[in-house]
């Protein structure tokens, strides 16, 4: 699940309903027609306007609000939401708590952060805090992607150290 802001569009002179939605970046995630069918007006319409951007639908709001009725939706940052994206369904109770507690701008971070800590994960095999932990040791401060593609950047094997690497090379090859 990732957050998302909704934008419900309906034409004034059609009534046919629009959806777009966007990541947190502003950058397009999802198009859907929720009622009409376009006409081949309105596809070249958008083949020329199409909203890739979020400012692009905002624009929209100012120059089109006699055509178009424009409704914005925020992310939805409630636990529940978080509790679905994190996945690793171990001490909600205690969750729930300490995330009540956050400022809205650290829960913003740490739906930021989630899916590059899952990423980290992946590539480091280390198994994932519970999410209460995540929050108490305030996980959603570290770039977990850059952490991960650090990992990537060594050498695999059980020695990691390069000068002890090259020893055992050296001994090897004798």
């Amino acid at each position: 699940m990732e957050l998302l802001r909704t934008y419900t569009i309906k034409s004034r002179s059609d009534g046919y309903i629009w959806q777009f939605k966007y990541h947190l970046n502003g950058i397009l995630a999802e198009f859907k027609m929720l009622d009409g069918v376009l006409s081949e007006t309105q596809i070249n319409w958008l083949k020329a306007n199409y909203p890739f951007y979020e400012a692009d639908v905002k624009q929209w709001q100012e120059k089109l609000k006699s055509n178009f009725e424009i409704n914005i939706g925020e992310p939805d940052l409630s636990f529940s939401a978080l509790w679905e994206l994190y996945a690793h369904k171990v001490k909600r109770i205690e969750s729930e708590k300490r995330y009540n507690k956050l400022k809205e701008a650290d829960k913003l971070k740490i739906f930021f952060t989630v899916p590059g800590y899952k990423y980290y994960l992946q590539v480091s095999g280390v198994a994932q805090a519970n999410l209460a932990t995540f929050i108490h040791q305030q996980y959603y401060e570290d770039d977990w992607y850059a952490v991960a593609k650090e990992l990537i950047k060594r050498p695999t094997g059980k020695n990691q150290n390069p000068t002890l690497a090259e020893l055992a090379m050296l001994k090897t090859n004798k």
